[in-house]
């Protein structure tokens, strides 16, 4: 009956007859594991017989009819969003040519999503992501403008443009 078992079934049969459990690499071979077997059945005085026996299925007496009427909606099938949104915004803010430095992405995005956690790390690897997949993300600036002097400030402020605020905004 031994003979016929895979060294899978025989460890499982081990496990289930031995005190401490062994793994696949414990015996070197077959014939080690047959007989380690045999031993802990003969100390327990262990029928193997009764143990190599697969276990037969119980078939239900009455089997259950699939219901009609329990469909689901469309609605339930959808997917939901997952997240809190964190690496779209990024990506986002990311897209814009004023090319804000990474550590500046991470505090925007900190503060629009309540309970994000953006570090500069983060948005570096969805940048790069965004380049592993074709998309030609803009150049970062090397400074925030508050650290740089008056001639680096005037350059990169150049491109920014003052835009009056809408009525609703007051």
């Amino acid at each position: 009956m031994l003979d016929k078992m895979s060294m899978k079934e025989l460890l499982a049969l081990h496990n289930r007859v031995a005190d401490k459990p062994a793994g696949p690499k414990t015996f070197a071979t077959r014939a080690k594991l047959v007989a380690r077997i045999e031993q802990v059945a003969a100390d327990k005085n262990i029928d193997l017989a009764s143990f190599g026996q697969p276990k037969r299925p119980k078939v239900p007496k009455v089997r259950a009819q699939p219901h009609a009427k329990t469909t689901e909606t469309p609605e339930a099938t959808e997917k939901k969003p997952r997240g809190k949104g964190i690496g779209a915004l990024a990506r986002a803010i990311l897209m814009d040519p004023m090319g804000f430095p990474h550590v500046l992405v991470a505090e925007m995005v900190n503060a629009q999503i309540e309970g994000a956690a953006a570090t500069a790390k983060s948005v570096r690897w969805y940048a790069n992501d965004m380049r592993k997949k074709g998309v030609e993300v803009p150049p970062r600036q090397k400074h925030h403008p508050a650290d740089m002097d008056e001639e680096q400030s005037v350059e990169a402020l150049r491109t920014v443009r003052v835009v009056e605020r809408a009525p609703s905004d007051d």
